[in-house]
């Protein structure tokens, strides 16, 4: 007999209630931890062994549960929003919950009838985005190295002389190349510089990986075979390489567009076996820049390209390119050039794709021999943390990824800056634009959007003088912020007084505030169209 589940269904009266109790309850955790001041939540799992500190407003959202269903529901609809925040700028995400919060329960108090809501929305959209116009164009562009390395000293963790090792990653490998954090045993915290091509293809089975833990395939200066034709066996030309390369020991990666199965089979069986360390990469010919890119590879490892039937049949072991270091994933793979002599080689071809680029006339080519010179000029740095337990590793690891994350942001569309001091500045300019293009009750949409983006400077003003609501000290602060001439002026809660954000580190990217604001709206045209709540 089957069983029937019986769904609740809460009708709109109710709706609003729910929402409303759903939000106030995170928002009293969201706002004990905000700012500097902000203090620490300790869950206690069932499931876990040992409680959790945590102050990251996106986990608290994903912990949250109580015994409530309708209001679960209610955290579940917040979380996918947190998340997306935390994870394009790795910052922001409580900033975003109070402005949504404010927006969303002003909102319902508002909102009597559909007409109004419509009305109400197109207000607060409207608003949000002439918002976003102001902060764009007073966003300051990173144009320095002083000022790119007071962005790192303002996002990545200060122990153990941190910044400083990314300082000099990033002197290393420039600002838009890749660096990646791990946490191997050692002695202390090192920075190794490596230069490699990448392509975003990985091995063409996991039978070719050498850490099933990791599913990557490491190898060390390995031979390479690159070539245009399908690979076979059949001829017997690959089995004499083959049998050199089990004789020497090295590892073999063969790159094509395709491979006969058979083939295929003995390759696998033979690092099944143990016999050689082997992995085939396939390049389709469909693939974006197929032969350009079997052309680089071949450049970048001294490979000769075979490129046809006759040159198969001369395939030599001398025609077999070599790197210093290839790690595959099932999606890409680095692989790192061998000798100083490739160097010069890597130069020239680089200095042809730049001739190539100024003399072109399509963008699309241009763009795509810019993305090829950049991908040979690659450097990487690996920044190797460790600490005195693994649980000090793991959580400075995370908060350097984090970071990072959020220090990468400031580059591509500029700072703000931080501690809710841009929307102060513009809030008074955007209630006089309002005034002027809205009317009615887009008026008041716009009112409350207006409102809330000081939800954030106001919060932090409440912690500093621990006080439950905003005083006449609090408000004369965000008058002086507000009637300021420099932009960046802002009340530094913990040492007391005005100061220069810019120069004090204390700054937002315009890309988590774009983020913030654009997510915001999103959410809030979502929940003030909830009509019913089915569970």
């Amino acid at each position: 007999m089957k069983s029937i589940n019986h769904q609740h269904i809460i009708n709109s009266n109710e709706v609003q209630t729910y929402l409303e109790r759903g939000i106030k309850t995170l928002a009293i955790l969201i706002e004990e931890t905000y700012g500097p001041l902000g203090k620490n939540i300790l869950f206690d799992e069932k499931k876990s062994l040992s409680p959790e500190l945590l102050k990251n407003g996106s986990k608290i959202t994903c912990k949250l549960r109580t015994r409530n269903q309708f209001e679960n529901l209610i955290f579940l609809l917040l979380e996918d929003s947190f998340q997306k925040v935390n994870n394009l700028s790795a910052d922001g995400a409580k900033t975003f919950f109070l402005i949504s919060s404010f927006i969303i329960l002003k909102g319902f108090k508002n909102i009597v009838q559909n007409s109004e809501r419509v009305e109400i929305l197109a207000g607060i959209k409207k608003t949000i985005h002439y918002s976003l116009k102001l902060l764009h164009d007073k966003s300051q562009p990173i144009n320095s190295k002083n000022f790119w390395n007071q962005i790192l000293d303002s996002y990545l963790p200060n122990e153990q002389a941190v910044s400083n090792l990314f300082k000099q990653a990033y002197d290393k490998v420039g600002k838009s190349g890749q660096i990646i954090i791990t946490d191997e045993p050692g002695d202390s915290n090192t920075l190794t510089i490596q230069r490699g091509l990448q392509i975003q293809r990985g091995y063409f089975s996991p039978y070719f990986v050498t850490d099933t833990k990791k599913m990557i395939a490491n190898f060390d200066k390995p031979y390479l075979l690159i070539t245009s034709q399908k690979i076979s066996l059949d001829d017997g030309i690959l089995i004499i390489i083959l049998e050199q390369l089990i004789y020497e020991k090295r590892p073999f990666l063969l790159i094509s567009p395709d491979i006969e199965e058979s083939t295929l089979s003995t390759l696998i069986l033979n690092k099944v076996n143990g016999i050689l360390d082997v992995a085939y990469i396939k390049i389709p010919e469909d693939f974006n820049y197929h032969k350009v890119l079997l052309e680089d590879l071949a450049i970048y490892t001294k490979a000769k390209l075979i490129k046809s039937d006759r040159d198969w049949r001369n395939l030599k072991y001398s025609d077999l390119g070599q790197a210093q270091k290839v790690i595959l994933t099932k999606t890409k793979t680095m692989i790192w050039a061998e000798t100083n002599l490739q160097e010069k080689i890597i130069e020239k071809k680089c200095q042809e794709l730049k001739q190539q680029i100024l003399l072109g006339n399509s963008d699309y080519e241009n763009e795509k021999k810019e993305e090829r010179r950049k991908n040979f000029k690659g450097t990487n740095a690996t920044v190797n943390l460790v600490g005195i337990t693994d649980l000090e590793t793991s959580d400075l690891k995370i908060r350097c990824n984090r970071g990072l994350l959020g220090a990468k942001s400031c580059l591509y569309e500029g700072v703000l800056p931080g501690g809710g001091t841009s929307f102060v500045q513009i809030n008074e300019e955007i209630e006089n634009w309002s005034r002027t293009n809205l009317y009615g009750n887009s008026l008041s949409g716009s009112k409350i959007v207006v409102t809330a983006l000081l939800a954030p400077i106001g919060l932090l003003l409440k912690s500093q003088t621990k006080t439950t609501s905003l005083n006449s000290k609090n408000f004369k602060i965000i008058d002086q912020i507000r009637k300021h001439e420099n932009f960046y002026i802002s009340y530094d809660i913990k040492d007391n007084n005005l100061k220069d954000m810019y120069t004090s580190g204390i700054i937002d990217s315009f890309k988590s505030i774009k983020i913030i604001l654009q997510t915001s709206k999103s959410l809030v045209s979502s929940i003030l169209s909830i009509a019913n709540l089915i569970i």
